[in-house]
């Protein structure tokens, strides 16, 4: 990050999961700092990373180290028609981690489909067959954020912000725990 925006933004206090309240901690950040004067960002070390680069730099790439170790797993993958996580639109987001279009922040199944495609490799089930990456009673919960491991666990803030439902030192552990909430000095 430039020494121009690191000048601009103060790291405020590290918010936690947000999940299906993603809406209502908007609007609460917005009524307490003002729309437009703060954001999110993922902190490693000196650096903060946008939402965008956060999911390129680290969640894609430990699902790519996380995949290309298990060709197996990626086999599975493949077996299905698309993914999703909490909703059958999220196949609409394809490859752009910026379209959020349900109620819930979905990163999982973009970071697969980018993985997918770094690896060569493509859906080929029958169009109507969905691989779900969420909750234990989802065909594709192994793959879930929570049961990934993080790429460099290191860098894991602490203490730790993994959420109940995932495990220490995995993606969603870096994810929770080096999120930020940052507002304009």
């Amino acid at each position: 990050m430039s020494e121009l925006a690191e000048s601009i933004w103060r790291s405020d206090h590290r918010p936690g999961y947000f999940g299906r309240r993603r809406d209502a901690k908007t609007a609460e950040l917005n009524a307490k700092h003002g729309e437009g004067r703060w954001r999110l960002a993922w902190v490693a070390g000196a650096f903060d990373f946008s939402f965008e680069k956060a999911c390129t730099v680290f969640y894609e790439e430990s699902y790519l180290r996380q995949l290309s170790a298990h060709p197996l797993e990626v086999d599975f993958i493949c077996s299905f028609g698309e993914c999703i996580d909490n909703a059958p639109t999220n196949v609409e987001s394809g490859l752009d981690y910026t379209k959020q279009e349900a109620f819930s922040t979905h990163i999982q199944d973009i970071a697969v489909r980018n993985v997918l495609r770094r690896l060569g490799r493509k859906f080929d089930g029958p169009p109507d067959s969905l691989l779900v990456i969420r909750g234990v009673d989802s065909n594709g919960h192994r793959f879930g954020p929570g049961n990934v491991p993080f790429i460099t666990p290191g860098l894991i803030s602490q203490p730790s912000l993994v959420p109940a439902w995932g495990n220490r030192w995995s993606v969603e552990d870096f994810w929770q725990s080096n999120k930020w909430v940052q507002v304009l000095k």
